[in-house]
């Protein structure tokens, strides 16, 4: 006998708002082809221009090393420096490093990588994704300190990678029982996405790779994700035509600073990098204001919708939840609120 699931009122709910939405996003972009248009021109232009050839790079030559074993090598390289702070097992050291030289996402695509090979347990990707996935000193330093046109970028550099390292040492703590710490035999056994406890535990490493299979493999799996980010960063600049239609139809295109700012905010909070571009036209004519300095860096910290989707994409085969992530994300962008305004105070 075939039995139904009825279908629970919030689901009902999201269901309905997802059709209204999807309708109405049709019917806007009948009715502003080019504003649309020049949403995804613009999208497509900073993904071929920016994110394609800073990242593609680094995904596949992060994902030689680890399919090689080159990232234990360089995990244990690090030790003596970065394990000062995070007394953690190479693998994890090496996340940590890339995560934070290289850049969103390949924080992401590390951990899902290491989950693929099984280098590390769940638990420890979980505690990895909370703080290893941030806006890269790359993109920092040629795009968005130029464009601000802020002085002493050795600062903004220093603050805006140190919440997120703090951070990481702060929620160690919580997640230590599950670590497999480099002085301890913690021992793990997996099960499908679980973590359970047994005999003994030792990353899962191949002693003969294919050097050739590898680099196919890394090659692979680095085109396929760099593929739905660029299609990210196209669809969700697509999307800011909604701001556009606030600001030029519900408010009139009203010349108010605040009406623009809020518009501007919505964009970035859509796509960071297509929306920056709009923030710092309406922040120009207040370079004294604090919004200036504040504003901008508060929403890299978080990231955007686009950037959150991206992530999804990239650990959704690994048992991460996307919802652990953003709740990370959002407790660090009200650190670095907190830090900006003490600093000011």
């Amino acid at each position: 006998m075939i039995t139904y699931n009825k279908p629970n009122k919030k689901t009902t709910v999201f269901k309905a708002l997802l059709w209204a939405w999807a309708v109405s996003f049709f019917i806007i972009i009948i009715i502003h082809p080019i504003s649309s248009r020049e949403g995804c021109a613009r999208g497509l232009e900073m993904a071929f221009k920016t994110v394609l050839p800073a990242t593609f790079p680094f995904m596949v030559l992060s994902g030689f090393m680890i399919r090689t074993n080159l990232s234990l090598k360089i995990g244990q390289w690090l030790q003596p420096f970065l394990g000062l702070f995070f007394h953690l097992p190479a693998q994890m050291l090496y996340t940590i490093f890339m995560g934070f030289l290289c850049g969103f996402p390949m924080g992401a695509k590390i951990i899902s990588d290491l989950l693929e090979k099984e280098q590390i347990t769940q638990k420890e990707g979980e505690y990895l994704l909370a703080f290893c996935n941030n806006i890269g000193p790359l993109y920092m330093l040629g795009y968005v300190i130029p464009l601000f046109g802020y002085e002493n970028s050795w600062k903004i550099l220093v603050l805006m990678y140190l919440v997120p390292f703090a951070y990481g040492l702060c929620i160690k703590h919580f997640y230590s029982p599950y670590i497999n710490l480099p002085s301890k035999t913690a021992n793990f056994r997996r099960n499908s996405h679980q973590v359970l406890f047994s005999c003994s535990y030792t990353p899962k490493i191949s002693e003969t790779p294919n050097y050739l299979i590898c680099f196919q493999q890394s090659l692979s799996s680095a085109i396929e994700q760099i593929t739905l980010l660029g299609g990210c960063m196209i669809f969700f600049n697509s999307l800011q035509i909604y701001p556009e239609i606030i600001k030029n139809y519900i408010f009139n295109n009203s010349s108010s600073t605040s009406l623009r700012l809020f518009s501007d905010i919505l964009s970035s909070l859509l796509e960071i990098g297509g929306g920056l571009k709009q923030l710092e036209l309406s922040l120009n004519p207040l370079e004294t204001s604090a919004l200036f300095i504040y504003l901008p860096l508060t929403l890299l910290t978080f990231g955007g919708l686009s950037c959150i989707v991206q992530t999804y994409f990239i650990i959704k085969n690994t048992g991460l939840k996307i919802c652990t992530y953003i709740k990370h994300k959002l407790i660090q962008s009200c650190i670095f609120i907190i830090l900006l305004l003490l600093q000011k105070g």
